[in-house]
């Protein structure tokens, strides 16, 4: 009898457990897809220690992914003796306690999820560069560095909801519509309700690469809003916004031209100087006497979509403390602002 009820309690563990599981999703269809060809790919090739290693690294993705899933669910109530927490209770603590206080209260599964994203991102790197070895029978290189770029957007989404629920300039609507949405990405590490993101920001991403920025034309708008809503119509709306201001603007220009505020400055002093209409880019470190801000590396690199986002945010975040001119915040969070208020993303507890 008490090993029956010892199996039942085992049983019943198991199944909750099952449950919990399902809030981390391991793998997309097409993720899963990646997987499955690379396999197929070195059993073709008969390369033994490349499965070896594919093999050993999914095991490790999938015990991070099950010992997250222990952890209790973000978006359901949670009792323990009198205390009771709740979607609701959490995202008022992390709209109570912004900046660093946020880390020390972030949820265990929201820290241990991160680095789990982190894993898969370098995991499929990993598949990238095993591809690369065997370019005649690898068909999905293209795929490849779109997943990279999904996880690679999935950390730098997280971090500008942080950013906005760490702003308390902003209305607390906002920054309680930005904590539930962080909160689902905590919760399933995909973005849940924020599908609408993804080819808003990454198009415009892909796209910045055929930008010319004519810098005799700095100040004007013309050029960016000709580009902008070219590639899709919201950010036609977005520009025509009451609430758009010369701050969003310069904040789209750094964006656009890969240039500091400080350092587009410095390019319209020369011109002025100079009496120059036109601007030469083979000048521009001999103008600027020192390397770009915003170093790009490689621009097929999905990895630098997230570099190029943390060195403006960073740059944002010092004028702000020293009352410096220039944006004060990156063009994507002005944009996350912007869906929220607007109702373009749902930020509720549903």
């Amino acid at each position: 009898m008490y090993i029956f009820m010892g199996r039942q309690f085992r049983a019943n563990k198991i199944h909750k457990t099952e449950e919990k599981m399902k809030t981390i999703q391991v793998f997309s269809e097409t993720e899963e897809l990646i997987i499955s060809e690379t396999k197929k790919m070195l059993q073709t090739s008969g390369d033994l220690e490349d499965i070896k290693i594919i093999e050993g690294t999914l095991l490790s993705l999938e015990m991070l992914a099950q010992s997250i899933s222990h952890y209790p669910s973000l978006l359901n109530q949670q009792v323990l003796g009198k205390h009771s927490r709740s979607l609701e209770t959490l995202v008022q603590n992390l709209c109570t306690h912004p900046g660093l206080n946020l880390l020390l209260n972030t949820p265990t599964k929201a820290v241990l999820g991160r680095g789990f994203t982190i894993a898969k991102m370098n995991f499929f790197i990993l598949i990238s560069y095993v591809c690369a070895d065997y370019l005649h029978l690898c068909s999905g290189r293209d795929n490849i560095r779109k997943v990279i770029a999904l996880n690679v957007f999935s950390i730098m989404a997280e971090e500008v909801f942080i950013s906005i629920i760490s702003d308390d300039k902003l209305n607390i609507d906002l920054r309680t519509k930005s904590g539930f949405l962080l909160a689902k990405i905590w919760e399933h590490r995909i973005y849940k309700g924020i599908e609408e993101l993804e080819p808003i920001l990454t198009d415009l991403w892909i796209s910045r690469q055929s930008f010319t920025p004519s810098f005799g034309t700095m100040q004007g708008i013309s050029e960016i809003t000709s580009f902008c809503t070219g590639r899709n119509p919201m950010w036609l709306n977005f520009l025509e916004d009451s609430e758009f201001n010369e701050d969003i603007l310069d904040a789209l220009k750094e964006y656009l031209m890969g240039l500091s505020y400080e350092e587009m400055i410095k390019i319209e002093d020369y011109m002025e100087a100079e009496s120059i209409s036109s601007f030469n880019m083979s000048d521009l470190e001999r103008v600027l006497e020192q390397s770009k801000s915003y170093p790009m590396n490689d621009y097929h690199d999905p990895r630098e979509m997230y570099h190029f986002y943390v060195r403006r945010k960073n740059n944002a975040m010092f004028r702000e403390k020293s009352c410096m001119r220039g944006p004060k915040s990156t063009i994507e969070k002005y944009i996350i602002c912007y869906m929220l208020k607007h109702g373009i993303i749902a930020g509720n507890g549903n």
